[in-house]
């Protein structure tokens, strides 16, 4: 360690031990004075209490108690105050302030060893004659002094000493009428016994305790200053070394400035190029702004040639850019008489201030809103248009506001109302049309049956005088008349799946197949066909028009079997079509390797009255398939058939698993 650190060293521990000592000296001073003015103010407060005791008796003209060895007559007092008798004959003593202030310092001294003396330089009683300490005092009060203590030893242990004037009120002039009022009369002195008093080890030990922290802090400093200097010597150095090195970097700058005035040199007719390679860009950069300006003129035009009233709102509701469409739409013959007012100042809906605007859901995050509206003129005048808002935003991506498309429907809600109109005219035309099929269908059958039932008589009892060609009129009669009936019956049907359907219920289809199948047992053994079906599940549908459309189907793949081959048909579930969503719709295929038909006539097969074969082919009405369909589109699905001539047909039925009416 080093001189100058060692000196240092020391030097602070000095003055640390110095300070130490200092703040012990002061702490101990600040103890006794403590105590000094603990025990002043106790004294005070004792004497306070021993001169309103005395004020109080004064006050009063004494007190009286019976008479004892402790309380004699007062010999002090007149005779004629000194005492009294009761009726009773027994004796009281007058007890005046300086009576019972000297009873009350026996019981003090008794009980607390804290002794007050009642004192005078001319005392009345011997008991009051001033103590030798205390003539000097009570001199000292006649100068003007107001209180003296001190501090004694005594056998008993330290004592505390304290006494003031006691001077002459009103009250007391009855008994020292030689005095005036305010004189001093005498004093009262107070010996307390000390009882606290603080250790001094705290005091010492916690001082002794910062003395070592101290040195011992002042020594880890001293080390890390050392540890400190070793190392700024170190650095010492090595800057020295370092210094010796710039020297030479220096010369190494030189030669380095003499290579970079070369490449500065190279670098400026570089530069020199790249000037006018830069001035070509600007060129070409002003052609490109001019061409900006004049999509931005494009762009203007197209905006104003919109059909369509278009005007563009920022977040504050306040218009920014409108078109000529908007000023037309508005009534308001310029754009400067719009841009710059809220767009609910201009136009106004029954959206404005709710949670429906289209530019608080826009800055909620809806990407487009479409709503229908009824807008309202600043005239009052108003009018229908579907308005489309989408977001408008800066070329950085932050969001300016909504670009507004209002377009104006009144001529469709005119078309509306026609269509609506002619809705209702095709529902009165549609149900005329059902009841005249079902009266023509009734009334066609009275002709009909008498044509069955006189035919049939003709055949029973006429037919041997008929000749050959007789029987086969006869034959062809009937064979229209039955042909006609089912026509009819069919045509009845056909008209009535709605007038006179069922409720929807719930309905497991693998069970309507099952009854199916036994109502077409004859033709199934006829054909010897296998059928086989998957499990199809439940829906809501009307379980009549269920079980004749699965039998119109089957019953066509069993009637248009192939003829040199066993009839198969496969009823299986499989995936819904595109655009129906799984969850809610089941989509069932029927599928047999019969005769197929021309895939032409996949839509025509389901037109009433449409047959692909003649009769004398297969027989049948043309009726059944436009029934099927009649009854897919009353349970909200479609139907589809698609074949191969000569190798089979599938039909596709697509049904809700769900009805949302009965």
């Amino acid at each position: 360690m080093t001189n100058p650190i060692k000196k240092y060293r020391a030097f602070a521990s000095a003055i640390w031990i110095f300070t130490v000592l200092l703040s012990l000296l002061w702490n101990q001073a600040d103890d006794i004075r403590e105590r000094n003015a603990i025990a002043l103010e106790t004294a005070r407060a004792f004497l306070t209490h021993i001169v309103a005791v005395r004020s109080w008796n004064a006050e009063h003209g004494g007190v009286f108690v019976f008479t004892d060895d402790k309380n004699p007559l007062n010999p002090n007092l007149p005779e004629d105050q000194q005492g009294i008798v009761t009726k009773d004959g027994r004796s009281l003593t007058r007890i005046n302030p300086a009576y019972m202030t000297r009873q009350i310092a026996e019981i003090s001294d008794r009980q607390s060893k804290v002794r007050f003396h009642l004192t005078s330089l001319d005392p009345i009683r011997s008991e009051n004659k001033a103590l030798p300490w205390e003539e000097g005092w009570l001199k000292d009060f006649e100068k003007g002094i107001q209180e003296r203590s001190v501090f004694v030893s005594s056998p008993e242990g330290e004592i505390f000493r304290y006494m003031a004037p006691l001077r002459v009120t009103g009250a007391c002039l009855p008994c020292h009428d030689s005095y005036s009022s305010g004189e001093i009369r005498g004093g009262i002195s107070i010996s307390m016994p000390l009882r606290f008093r603080k250790s001094p080890w705290p005091l010492l030990i916690s001082h002794i305790g910062a003395a070592i922290m101290g040195l011992v802090g002042i020594q880890f400093f001293a080390i890390r200053l050392q540890a400190r200097s070793e190392q700024l010597r170190v650095m010492n150095q090595r800057l020295l070394r370092e210094i010796e090195e710039h020297k030479q970097s220096e010369q190494e700058l030189v030669k380095i400035k003499e290579e970079l005035e070369f490449r500065v040199a190279s670098r400026t007719a570089e530069l020199s190029r790249s000037n006018s390679l830069l001035d070509a860009k600007i060129k070409e950069q002003q052609q490109v702004e001019r061409a900006l300006v004049g999509i931005n003129d494009e762009y203007i035009q197209i905006f104003n040639s919109a059909p369509d009233g278009m005007h563009i709102i920022d977040k504050d509701f306040t218009i920014i850019r409108v078109n000529r469409a908007f000023m037309a739409l508005t009534g308001f013959g310029s754009a400067e008489a719009i841009i710059g007012r809220k767009c609910f100042e201009v136009f106004a809906d029954r959206f404005c201030h709710t949670p429906e605007c289209t530019l608080t859901r826009i800055l909620e995050g809806a990407e487009r809103v479409e709503v229908e509206a009824k807008k309202v003129r600043v005239d009052g005048s108003s009018f229908p248009c579907v308005v489309t808002a989408t977001p408008f935003r800066a070329p950085s991506g932050k969001l300016i506001g909504i670009i507004e498309v209002s377009r104006d429907i009144s001529s469709w809600k005119d078309v509306e109302k026609n269509l609506s109109q002619a809705a209702q005219d095709l529902l009165v035309r549609n149900q005329e049309l059902q009841d005249f099929s079902h009266v023509i269908s009734h009334d066609l059958q009275e002709p009909l049956m008498l044509i069955q039932v006189f035919s049939q008589r003709l055949q029973a009892n006429f037919l041997t005088n008929l000749s050959e060609k007789g029987k086969a009129y006869l034959e062809q009669i009937l064979s229209s008349a039955d042909r006609m009936q089912m026509l009819i019956k069919g045509l009845l049907y056909y008209s009535r799946i709605e007038k006179e359907s069922q409720p929807f219920t719930l309905v497991h289809l693998n069970n309507i197949i099952q009854a199916v199948l036994e109502d077409l047992t004859l033709m199934i053994e006829e054909s010897d066909a296998a059928i086989s079906v998957d499990d199809l599940g439940t829906i809501m549908a009307d379980p009549l028009q269920m079980r004749q459309l699965f039998q119109n189907i089957i019953g066509n793949s069993l009637k248009y079997h192939h003829p040199d081959r066993v009839p198969e048909i496969r009823i299986t579930r499989i995936p819904v079509p595109e655009g129906f969503e799984p969850d809610a719709f089941v989509s069932i295929s029927i599928k047999d390797n019969g005769i197929g038909f021309q895939q032409e006539y996949q839509e025509k097969i389901f037109d009433i009255f449409q047959r692909l074969h003649t009769r004398q082919q297969f027989k049948g009405t043309g009726i059944g398939l436009s029934i099927c369909k009649k009854i897919v589109e009353r349970h909200h699905g479609i139907i589809s058939a698609t074949a191969v001539l000569g190798e089979g047909a599938e039909f596709i039925i697509t049904l809700p698993l769900s009805q949302s009416e009965g």
